[in-house]
């Protein structure tokens, strides 16, 4: 997955594209954003946090929280026992398809703390259909006529959203034009390719004409957190595979992807996995090739 301007390809038999999650281990995900609608939807246990254009949410059981086109947004989660969620990705083309204008449609849509008598109602139809997507898409090799009643349920989610949830582009505060997201996804490409270099606020503005003052302000305000946050967070998600699926010592995984040193990776490791990169792999060394070291 590209943590950044992400390109998301519906299946091949219906219009969306389904991710089911169901690891009980902590989990993270970088900021990202893309041009797909994004619903999360918990099945059990808990999501601790999603960040959504500078809020964040936590959902559990039932919670319903839509991630509008182009926002930027992460997920983090902790460990827990049972925990089952899906995510639900619509591609802009297929609503505006089925839509006149060819403005972007923006939807007002997380049930979490919803007190409105009828939106609850909504909600909970949303929530039936979401149900019934689920199992339908479990079961999808038990029936060969599965596509067609996927894609049926696809056009009823859309219909649902466009009916009850649709909001005006104008009434949103903050939504990102594509000035602000092309520079954005300049500057991310470039972190993307050098991560694993030495990198300072000084150089990257260097290489984009930007006062680092100015690099500084324009990435808390539209990412919703540092430039050195975002580096440290994109090192991480690629340390993390190498950590899980090498026998490198945590000195070559550091210094491989970008970190000045082992004690530098074991402090971010450890603010978002709870353990050090030893203890985790220790703990986890049924998953590694044989002759794990640390």
């Amino acid at each position: 997955m590209e943590y950044k301007y992400e390109l998301v390809q519906a299946d091949h038999h219906f219009p969306l594209k389904i991710i089911v999650h169901s690891s009980n281990e902590p989990a993270y995900i970088p900021r990202h954003w893309h041009d797909s609608i994004e619903i999360s939807y918990v099945l059990s246990g808990s999501i601790d946090n999603i960040y959504i254009d500078g809020t964040n949410y936590s959902s559990k059981k039932g919670d319903i929280v839509l991630i509008n086109s182009n926002a930027i947004h992460s997920f983090s989660v902790a460990k827990g026992n049972g925990r089952e969620a899906i995510t639900i990705l619509i591609p802009s083309g297929f609503i505006r398809e089925n839509t006149k204008g060819s403005n972007p449609i923006l939807f007002d849509c997380i049930s979490i703390f919803e007190s409105n008598e009828q939106r609850l109602q909504h909600f909970k139809e949303l929530r039936d259909l979401l149900n019934t997507l689920f199992v339908a898409y479990l079961n999808q090799h038990n029936d060969p006529l599965v596509h067609i009643h996927l894609t049926s349920l696809s056009y009823k989610l859309v219909y649902l959203l466009l009916m009850h949830f649709k909001m005006d582009n104008e009434s949103v505060p903050g939504f990102n034009t594509n000035k602000y997201l092309e520079r954005l996804t300049l500057i991310t490409d470039y972190i993307k390719e050098n991560y694993d270099q030495s990198l300072s606020l000084d150089s990257i503005a260097q290489v984009f004409g930007l006062s680092p003052e100015y690099l500084s302000r324009f990435f808390v305000k539209h990412v919703g957190m540092t430039l050195f946050q975002y580096i440290n967070a994109i090192r991480l998600e690629k340390s993390f595979r190498a950590l899980m699926n090498t026998d490198h010592s945590i000195l070559q995984i550091a210094l491989e992807h970008g970190f000045p040193n082992e004690k530098s990776f074991v402090r971010v490791f450890k603010k978002v996995y709870q353990a050090t990169p030893h203890q985790y792999r220790k703990k986890h060394k049924e998953r590694l090739q044989p002759g794990v070291s640390n």
